[in-house]
């Protein structure tokens, strides 16, 4: 037997058991990254049990969990203590999960520590939450800026051994050291003008510290917010609360990076964050369970391409995949958003094929209204794009695992663009995610434990058992069509005989694809068998393609088998007679009977994975830079600092062109921030902006002590890109809150009637998720736009001036 003969088997084989075991991307954004250790298998950033189970009972109680010590202060320096009660409460609403064993305790009080560029930076093990103070700022610079909050943690990429003080401890991958969260020197401001600021800010603080990342899921409502001018979103949603009562909340996650309210009836902005929304218990839940799990399912799934007839599809890497859930039972009123993932994010990227799988993780299975009426959970499903932007590379902060932290020299996923929103319809796809109501309602039977279509019954594993992806186009390959191929005339093969050679091959398909159709999709284990078949058919035929031994093998297995399928009847009265036989035969022929037992099986299965925002705009950003440039990124070096206490990565950015201020052209503007990765172990933030050599950026700089801070964090720092065709030079964002301020910008600059002939592309009317409704800005309208701006300020500033003075 030659050498690819003998490997076949073991090759399909490891291909059917990576189509089995590829994880897809969950259901929220936990923080996570590929341990190269562990095959590449996924590993999360989390906290051990010990760090919670103080006792070491192997339970969390309520007096028990996370350490976290205060900075408290005279109140000008550190919180008060009434405040950092306020903000404990935000960290408290993460234990209330019934389904999660998370749990923070207040520790020791400290009193104005070393400033956040240094020491409340360092991995020291000690957790801290603190007040960044003017004093602080004038001392040291701000990190924090015009970040409501930033929350710093420390975890490792790899095994390592890491030195606390004067102890080295070994530290499995991926395990937390040390968390610090620092609150704005304004939030004691907006905590007096919206009460609930401290709880907000510390529920999404609470979030980052458990290892769960920035989540764009929202329903927020556009009317409302534009008429308060504030993101405003409704409380559709029923939630037990941790003492059994029952109250209406948001489906808006609180790890959505933005500042956003609801209306509590009586023309009163409430922050709504304060609670957690369904996909927020989901993640916590995912990562950190107790008890019975049994109140959720999930729906493990594929997109891919629309393709014509004839040509393949293609998987979508980075689709928006969404479910909507009806929270009122009642099937007139629109559906709301209420989980939701990205394609690809948490599956390795070594096999392309699995870049379309994801993972729906956490569905409640059941939903209240009220009026505490229980009903069965129903949700149609949606794939569109992530956002709406023409050039998009790694968005780090949504897709943490393909991020630089963790593979410096990665350029992760690209996110595919450029391809229709879908509506899963079990009689086939809606174009648009204006047919969300139409689309085929999912519940999880709790009889036979398995999802199925509300409206017709059928599993969802029968609707999608021939191959089907959720989104897109099947995959036309198949391994049958391989084995059998086409006609093939050889020159002395007449039309006739042409015609007869389909006719028989045809015919040997017809047999099997019948047993498919009316035995395997009839029953669960068929089912199973079915669709690992088609998942596994593209990778198997492109195998058999590529070997001609192997494919002259199977193709003369299908006679047989076709011949056993239409004979189905005659051969199961053998099946008796044979196993009597063969305690009577000799072991020789016992192998005989066995081998052709197998060559029969290979024949028929061998063919066969922002920050926290102050509510300020990005004029105002212009208000508050120093200097806004351009320029290509030319330089990310991180280090450690301070006796290997602290880690900081240094950037440098080649200046392009000077919008404000006094840089000049090929100048060079200096950035430094406490995060960056060394060897094994990663500081980070998503609230803080990520630089990687060779990009071209514009950014809002602020002047410090030892170089520039990005104004407004992650939304501060937005990216030039060329378009692909003309060369034409776009700017756009690369986190949520920069792309709601720049929406909001580019609808002041047609609302001017584009100075200076400007001409903007695709801006009528409000932005939607969509591919049509793409909102793109050229680079040089929107240079001249901010320099208008920037000039319109000064001027007030200077008319300001001499009014003070007469």
């Amino acid at each position: 037997m030659s050498t690819t003969t003998r490997c076949a088997p073991r090759l399909l084989l490891a291909i059917l058991s990576v189509a089995l075991l590829v994880p897809g991307a969950w259901a929220f954004h936990p923080h996570g990254f590929f341990d190269p250790a562990g095959n590449g298998t996924v590993t999360y950033v989390k906290w051990p049990l010990s760090a919670f189970d103080t006792n070491g009972d192997d339970d969390v109680q309520a007096d028990e969990g996370l350490v976290l010590n205060f900075e408290i202060g005279n109140g000008e320096d550190g919180f008060d203590q009434a405040e950092a009660n306020k903000v404990l409460s935000g960290y408290d609403e993460w234990q209330l999960v019934s389904t999660s064993y998370v749990g923070f305790q207040m520790g020791q009080n400290i009193t104005d520590p070393v400033e956040l560029t240094s020491g409340t930076a360092s991995i020291d093990a000690f957790n801290i939450v603190a007040y960044e103070s003017e004093d602080d700022i004038a001392a040291n610079g701000s990190v924090v800026g015009d970040l409501y909050e930033v929350t710093l943690s420390a975890y490792t990429y790899e095994q390592a051994f890491v030195t606390i003080g004067t102890t080295t401890v070994q530290v499995p991958a991926g395990r937390v050291i040390d968390v610090d969260s620092v609150f704005s020197s304004s939030s004691r401001d907006i905590e007096s003008g919206l009460s609930g600021g401290f709880k907000s800010g510390a529920v999404y603080a609470g979030g980052l510290t458990l290892g769960i990342g920035y989540s764009p899921l929202d329903n927020i409502d556009l009317e409302a917010s534009e008429l308060a001018g504030e993101q405003i979103e409704n409380r559709v949603v029923a939630v037990r609360n941790f003492d059994g009562s029952i109250g209406l909340r948001g489906t808006t996650s609180s790890l959505f990076n933005e500042f956003f309210f609801y209306d509590d009836g009586g023309n009163n902005l409430v922050l709504s964050m304060q609670d957690l929304a369904p996909d927020d218990i989901a993640g916590i839940t995912f990562m950190y369970p107790r008890t019975d799990q049994d109140l959720f399912f999930d729906l493990n799934q594929r997109a891919r391409t629309q393709a014509r007839d004839g040509f393949p599809s293609q998987p979508i890497s980075g689709a928006w995949i969404r479910a909507w859930a009806d929270t009122d039972n009642n099937n007139v009123s629109s559906r709301v958003p209420m989980f939701d993932t990205l394609t690809g994010t948490y599956s390795n990227t070594t096999d392309l094929n699995f870049r379309g799988h994801f993972e729906l993780k956490g569905l409640f299975k059941q939903l209240e209204t009220i009026n505490e009426q229980s009903f069965a959970a129903s949700y149609t499903v949606t794939c569109s794009e992530f956002l709406p932007l023409l050039f998009t590379d790694t968005l780090g902060i949504y897709d943490s695992t393909h991020g630089a932290f963790n593979d410096p020299a990665s350029t992760g996923i690209v996110f595919d663009t450029l391809f229709p929103a879908e509506v899963f319809n079990e009689n086939g796809n809606l174009l648009g995610l204006a047919s969300t109501n139409q689309g085929t309602p999912l519940v999880f039977n709790l009889q036979t434990r398995k999802i199925v279509s509300q409206t017709s019954g059928k599993t969802l594993d029968v609707i999608l058992a021939t191959g089907r992806p959720m989104f897109g186009s099947q995959d036309q390959t198949c391994p049958l069509n391989v084995i059998v191929g086409p006609p093939v005339d050889d020159g002395g093969e007449t039309p006739v005989d042409g015609q007869k050679r389909e006719d028989e091959q045809e015919e040997k398909l017809s047999a099997i694809r019948a047993f498919r159709d009316d035995t395997l999709l009839g029953n669960g284990l068929g089912v199973a068998i079915a669709d690992t078949y088609y998942r596994i058919a593209p990778a198997a035929a492109d195998y058999l393609l590529g070997h001609n031994q192997i494919t002259v093998m199977a193709r003369k297995c299908v006679a047989p088998i076709s011949w056993v399928i239409t004979n189905a009847e005659w051969m199961l009265g053998m099946v008796g007679v044979l196993f009597v036989a063969q305690f009577l035969r000799v072991r020789t022929v016992r192998r005989k009977v066995v081998a052709a037992g197998c060559i029969c099986m290979l024949g028929l299965f061998a063919p066969a994975a922002s920050a926290l925002m102050e509510p300020i705009e990005l004029s105002e950003f212009v208000t508050r830079a120093d200097d806004i440039v351009t320029g290509k990124v030319v330089e990310v070096e991180s280090r450690w600092v301070q006796n290997n206490t602290n880690i900081v990565t240094n950037i440098a950015i080649q200046v392009g062109e000077s919008i404000k201020g006094t840089q000049n052209k090929d100048g060079v503007v200096h950035l430094q921030y406490p995060t960056g990765r060394v060897g094994a172990v990663v500081r980070n933030s998503p609230d803080l902006p990520e630089f990687k050599v060779g990009e071209e950026v514009l950014v809002f700089l602020a002047a410090q002590r030892d170089g520039y801070r990005v104004v407004g964090g992650t939304a501060g720092k937005l990216k030039i890109a060329a378009h692909p065709r003309t060369g034409e030079k776009y700017v756009f964002a690369t986190s949520m809150p920069g792309h709601i301020r720049l929406e909001r910008e580019i609808a002041k600059m047609k609302q001017e009637k584009a100075p200076d002939g400007m001409k903007l592309a695709n801006t009528e009317g409000p932005m939607k998720i969509d591919f049509t409704q793409r909102t793109l800005v050229k680079l040089d309208d929107f240079v001249k736009y901010l320099r208008g701006v920037d000039k319109e300020q000064a001027a007030h500033t200077i008319s300001a001036s001499s009014s003070a003075k007469n």
